[in-house]
């Protein structure tokens, strides 16, 4: 961020590009240091002091002043995380004995909880916890949530979507529970163990690099889901949102664009079904629907119109 902040030469900027091309997950690293540099800024801006009691900086150190500063916001306990794609935000720690907690359209919160747990909540998504002596309940209410178990054998960890429970004690996983879609367990770290009401005891087992697909009406007598395992980098692409990132690998393009437009925005409309069901593979911010059509369009050979508000994506009309 040091030599972006003061710009690249030739060789500088081909070296960042082949350090983002290295692992899907730097963009979203470099876009939350982009926005923790930026904040430094903005508190410079404002003429207060990062470090107490500091003289001012001879011209010639200034520069290295404002990366002192910087970096005492990187380190700092009340530093503000947030990602420059989406706006990825961190709150205090508040007691969980009974709260609810959203996120809005377009905005990604890391949240801490009670007992030293952390969930990520993805854009327009709900949950309402309760914690006690004896356990540590969460419901999500709808949209999806990541989540950092600290470990308490005591007091276990519940997350509740629906009729589906998610029981741990101390791990990491997703919770996805969007309208019209199926329950979906990740887990990346731990022991999660999944069971869902009037399943006859039912339960699924998932260890690291495992997902459940749970539908809302199994067969009576069928498995309550389908568990399979996740490569480790299509693991990174499922969990890219928690960056404000969307990663795709083969879904349409109608899939896509349905997972845009629950980050708000321009709508993106697709113009005839050959086009809508065109695979879609790449990593895209959530935030920007034009820099995506545009993408799409150099991809499949397609036109984009944009007046403003709705993007129009349509086959080419060329030869």
């Amino acid at each position: 961020m040091a030599r972006l902040d003061r710009g690249l030469s030739e060789t500088e900027q081909a070296e960042v590009e082949a350090w983002l091309a290295g692992d899907a997950r730097r963009r979203g690293a470099l876009a939350r240091a982009k926005a923790i540099w930026l904040h430094a800024d903005r508190a410079a801006s404002l003429g207060q002091s990062l470090t107490e009691g500091d003289a001012e900086p001879a011209p010639e150190f200034g520069r290295w002043a404002r990366i002192t500063n910087r970096r005492a916001v990187l380190t700092g306990g009340s530093a503000i995380a947030a990602s420059l794609a989406i706006g990825v935000i961190a709150v205090p720690r508040l007691l969980d004995r009974g709260r609810r907690l959203t996120s809005n359209v377009g905005e990604i919160r890391r949240i801490p909880l009670g007992d030293g747990s952390m969930v990520t909540l993805d854009t327009d998504s709900v949950i309402e916890t309760a914690f006690s002596g004896t356990a540590r309940t969460v419901r999500l209410v709808s949209g999806m949530a990541y989540f950092e178990v600290t470990h308490d054998r005591a007091r276990p960890f519940l997350v509740h979507a629906r009729d589906v429970t998610v029981r741990v004690i101390g791990t990491a996983f997703s919770v996805r529970a969007l309208a019209g879609a199926p329950i979906a367990v990740i887990v990346s770290q731990g022991h999660v163990a999944v069971s869902r009401k009037a399943a006859g005891g039912q339960q699924l087992d998932l260890i690291p690099n495992m997902r459940a697909i749970l539908p809302d009406k199994a067969p009576m007598g069928a498995p309550i889901g389908i568990v399979a395992s996740v490569a480790p980098d299509a693991l990174q692409r499922a969990l890219a949102w928690r960056d404000g990132m969307l990663a795709f690998e083969g879904e349409t393009l109608a899939d896509a664009v349905s997972r845009f437009r629950r980050y708000g925005g321009p709508a993106i409309e697709v113009d005839g079904q050959a086009l809508a069901q065109q695979p879609i593979s790449g990593l895209f911010a959530a935030s920007d629907p034009r820099g995506f059509a545009r993408a799409v369009a150099v991809s499949l050979n397609a036109t984009v119109q944009d007046d403003g508000g709705a993007i129009r994506l349509m086959e080419s009309q060329a030869q």
